[in-house]
C-alpha cells in the first residue's frame, strides 16, 4: 500500500499539473470572468498555421474565448482567432486583415474571406484543448461512451475510498 506522504505528493502533483494546464488554457489568467468555453465542431480551423499565438485546431476542440470590450476590439491583429455570430452560428476564424472598424477573417482550412465589423465580434480565442474537446464530443455524442465515463469516475471514487479507509478499521 502507498505511504501516506507519497499519496499526498502524488495528489498535490496532479492538482498542480491540472491547475497549470487550466491556467494556460485560460489565456495565462486565473480569472474566469468574461470567458466562454465552446466546443468547435467543424474543421474550418484545421490547417497548418503554427506561427501565431493560437495554432490551427481540429474539429471537436474545446476553445476558451475571452469576451472583448469595444476598447479591446480596436487592438485585434492579424493572426488572432476571433469569435463572432453568423446568424445563429458562433464562428471562430483567424483575422487576416485589419481595417478601420472591421476585420477580414477566414478559417485555416477555408480560404474564402469574410468581412466582420468590430462591433459583431464576440471575443478572441485565448486557449485550445483538442484532448478535452475530443473527450467531451465522444461522451456527448455517444451514450455508451457517457456510461463508460461515468463507470470510470465511479470506479475511481470507489478505489479512492478503499485506499483511503483506515487500516485499523479494515483489519477488524
Amino acid at each position: 500500500m502507498l505511504d501516506t506522504k507519497l499519496k499526498a505528493i502524488i495528489i498535490a502533483s496532479v492538482a498542480i499539473a491540472c491547475g497549470l494546464y487550466l491556467f494556460h488554457f485560460n489565456g495565462d489568467s486565473v480569472s474566469p470572468a468574461d470567458r466562454q468555453v465552446v466546443l468547435v465542431v467543424t474543421d474550418s480551423m484545421d490547417g497548418d498555421v503554427k506561427e501565431y499565438e493560437i495554432d490551427s485546431f481540429p474539429a471537436d476542440t474545446l476553445v476558451m474565448v475571452k469576451h472583448l470590450s469595444d476598447y479591446e476590439r480596436q487592438f485585434l491583429r492579424v493572426g488572432d482567432v476571433v469569435s463572432y455570430y453568423d446568424g445563429d452560428t458562433l464562428v471562430h476564424h483567424r483575422v487576416v486583415q485589419v481595417n478601420d472598424g472591421s476585420v477580414y477573417v477566414h478559417g485555416d482550412n477555408n480560404h474564402s474571406t469574410e468581412v466582420v465589423m468590430l462591433d459583431d465580434i464576440n471575443g478572441r480565442v485565448i486557449g485550445t484543448s483538442p484532448i478535452l474537446g475530443h473527450a467531451l464530443a465522444a461522451v456527448s455524442n455517444n451514450f455508451i461512451a457517457f456510461l463508460a465515463a461515468m463507470f470510470v469516475i465511479a470506479a475511481a471514487i470507489a478505489v479512492y475510498g478503499v485506499y483511503r479507509a483506515d487500516p485499523k478499521e479494515a483489519a477488524e
